[in-house]
């Protein structure tokens, strides 16, 4: 089979969500073609731009100007490749269990930099991101904290996990814990997604927990974005601990995508496992983030999803912060844009994530190394079409028939 292909560069076409799906490439089958799957990521839309119905004689022109004729039967809009960025926004409720005050604090003072910082870069390059916050950090201070608790709170065998335990400390260091004016600019910021943490830092994979709990955390979490007017259909499970019996409850509470674990034993638990374990996992995945052990993990979604499913964006690779070593940091950047690259030559996605804290140390450093990766996708966009989505924005797009 032999398809006419018409590139429509820089064309942002807009369908009835208002999701941007430019630039494109529109596949023409003519009358004499049959119908045959194309192992590309695509969508099925028909488009306006397309002059006559099913059977008519329609002209259209390349890009190099030559003109086709042909009965339309159908079309498709493929989708080139896209690069996806999430970011863990917690505050202090998102390391009460592995750091103090004295030995963290000044990292989570840095988000206050680190956030509008990360928003003049987004607006700079038009990167649509996905902020999945930690619901307690909505609270406008500890008082409103302090009386928004779930039906049900989490029993963990370890206490230091429960964020709730930390009274005396969010009442002493509101500004480490509450973010009401970062989280207005992240609303107040074209393309910015605010989705969910849960409410609490819920640990699903930590001893005790039950679905019960996690249910009540969501619903806790429901109503503190209520009084932002934003209704969350992203989540991402803290600390990655994804667990199938957690997922029929994302669902029920309206969520249509969680950021799911890349799929190798190296990432596959998330923060889980024994301290033997989890610690040799961390140092090859150390290893990995600048030496190729493993793939790239991008990934491809299929269209036409049915509304209900739940979508898995997994993650590909965590940008960490700068390491003092520019070696070191080149490597790690050059890892990533691999990965990116790789999505761009082959019509996949890449999904980049960190968090606001990690760049909390040395905000400025670390904003001139996620610069560098921003360039390079605007490069990936001129040469391949390479177009940056939220998590909502993915998955909103995988529902299309």
């Amino acid at each position: 089979m032999v398809n006419d292909q018409i590139e429509l560069m820089n064309k942002n076409i807009s369908h009835k969500i208002g999701l941007k799906i430019g630039p494109i490439k529109l596949i023409l089958n003519s009358e004499s073609e049959s119908h045959q799957a194309t192992p590309s990521y695509r969508y099925y839309i028909m488009l306006c731009i397309i002059s006559g119905k099913a059977g008519e004689q329609s002209q259209e022109r390349d890009i190099k100007g030559r003109t086709y004729g042909m009965n339309i039967l159908w079309a498709e809009v493929f989708f080139l490749s896209s690069l996806v960025i999430s970011l863990d926004f917690e505050l202090f409720w998102g390391v009460t269990d592995s750091r103090t005050i004295d030995n963290y604090g000044t990292n989570i003072e840095g988000v206050w930099h680190a956030v509008p910082g990360l928003l003049k870069l987004f607006k700079k390059y038009d990167i649509h991101a996905t902020w999945a916050t930690v619901g307690m950090l909505l609270c406008k201070d500890f008082n409103q904290w302090a009386g928004l608790c779930p039906a049900i709170l989490p029993t963990y065998k370890r206490n230091s996990c429960s964020t709730y335990s930390v009274a005396i400390l969010a009442r002493n260091f509101p500004k480490l814990f509450f973010a009401p004016v970062l989280v207005e600019q992240i609303l107040t910021t074209d393309s910015q997604e605010l989705a969910s943490h849960t409410y609490s830092h819920f640990y699903c994979g930590e001893e005790n927990t039950t679905v019960e709990q996690f249910a009540a955390d969501l619903d806790c979490s429901k109503r503190i974005f209520d009084e932002y007017r934003v209704k969350p259909t992203s989540i991402v499970f803290p600390r990655n601990q994804v667990r199938d019996e957690y997922l029929k409850v994302l669902v029920n509470a309206g969520f249509t995508a969680y950021r799911g674990n890349q799929d190798h034993w190296m990432y596959r638990d998330g923060h889980l496992g024994s301290v033997s374990y989890f610690t040799a996992r961390r140092l090859i995945r150390a290893v990995d983030a600048v030496i190729p052990l493993i793939g790239n993990h991008t990934f491809l979604l299929p269209s036409g999803i049915p509304t209900g499913q739940l979508i898995n964006i997994p993650a590909s690779r965590f940008l960490r912060p700068v390491s003092g070593h520019s070696c070191i940091d080149k490597l790690h950047l050059n890892r990533i844009k691999r990965g990116m690259l790789e999505a761009a030559r082959t019509n996949r996605a890449f999904h980049l994530w960190w968090h606001p804290h990690n760049f909390g140390l040395s905000p400025e450093a670390n904003l001139v190394n996620l610069e560098k990766l921003l360039k390079y996708y605007c490069k990936l966009n001129h040469e391949y079409g390479m177009q940056s989505f939220s998590m909502r924005e993915l998955e909103a797009s995988c529902r299309i028939n």
